[in-house]
């Protein structure tokens, strides 16, 4: 991958070194993700300067594009990180023709900023506020969650703050183990915790009280897509009838739908030492998807920074935040 990266042309080494980045995982999440390639924007933008004989908002989205194609080629992109693009682009588009570089430039980086501070950190702030004010999460409560979600592991951490007497149960899956960090987080805040792998979950649903997870999408139809395993949490929930109350922000709300697991998707390294050298294996083949899809009828109810609605309104959600 490294090689083939160095032959690609008019990529900024930012960008460059956040490629190399994504594709070991040392940065990871669609919200971290997305703040990262938004900081790395900026510092294209900054560098850059309009061509004699071409305009800004005509030959930067190309440049931009370049910048995408990379990223992309070394990770696919988030669901996140495709609605800041496509919302960058757009503010692009309607800068006026002979708006000066100075001008352009101070324009996307307070967009850019807004971005940041309204659709990510304030989207997230305001779900944790919610949760807490609407007794989502409640003294006594029994709370399971799947891997690592930043924003499930900031609703939990001001929940605590608040106040409220809960337990948190991470359950956890391969490849990538998330829920170890996650653990770590809320263990080191003096949250009541325990911690399980994804085949326990069944057996340990009829202490839960409710369900709270994260998702790297909401799709049209009301599917979550999120970490592989969470699916099966979902279902367990569903034949005990635990409530499964997703938080995601709007912009990770998708105007698209997938009906399974294997259509798109990403393949997940094996980091265990036993399976590292698994390639050298010719009769095995490894497979290990990143995500799956959790269809809308396991899901009780998605919060988001719009408030708390059922998952068969995801596309009205996702067209109302289109639209502000």
């Amino acid at each position: 991958m490294q090689a083939r990266l160095k032959k690609q042309e008019n990529i900024h080494a930012l960008v460059l070194s956040l490629g190399l980045k994504y594709q070991n995982f040392t940065i990871a999440g669609g919200n971290a993700r997305c703040l990262a390639m938004l900081e790395a924007f900026k510092k294209v933008i900054a560098d850059y300067s309009t061509p004699p004989g071409n305009s800004l908002p005509r030959h930067l989205p190309s440049v931009i594009s370049k910048q995408v194609d990379l990223l992309s080629n070394t990770r696919t992109l988030a669901a996140s990180m495709k609605t800041a693009i496509r919302e960058l682009k757009k503010e692009i588009s309607v800068i006026p023709v002979d708006a000066t570089d100075e001008n352009a430039k101070e324009r996307l980086f307070q967009f850019i900023d807004t971005f940041q501070k309204e659709r990510i950190e304030t989207a997230g702030a305001y779900i944790a506020h919610e949760a807490v004010d609407t007794d989502k999460i409640q003294d006594g409560d029994v709370i399971l969650t799947y891997g690592r979600s930043s924003t499930v592991l900031n609703t939990l951490l001001y929940a605590h703050m608040y106040g409220r007497n809960f337990k948190v149960i991470v359950a956890d899956g391969r490849p990538k183990l998330e829920g170890k960090e996650m653990l770590k987080s809320l263990v080191k805040a003096g949250i009541n915790c325990g911690y399980a792998t994804c085949t326990a979950v069944p057996m340990l649903m009829p202490e839960v009280s409710k369900v709270i997870i994260g998702a790297s999408a909401v799709l049209a139809n009301g599917a979550i897509l999120s970490r592989v395993g969470t699916a099966v949490v979902c279902n367990a929930a569903k034949e005990r009838q635990v409530p499964v109350i997703v938080l995601c922000e709007s912009y990770k709300f998708l105007d698209e739908t997938r009906l399974d697991s294997f259509t798109w998707n990403e393949i997940a390294g094996e980091n265990n030492s036993t399976l590292a050298t698994w390639r050298s294996i010719d009769p095995l083949k490894l497979l290990n998807l990143h995500y799956d899809v959790t269809p809308a009828h396991f899901i009780t109810a998605l919060l988001c920074e719009h408030g708390l609605v059922p998952s068969t309104v995801a596309l009205n959600v996702t067209r109302f935040a289109a639209e502000r």
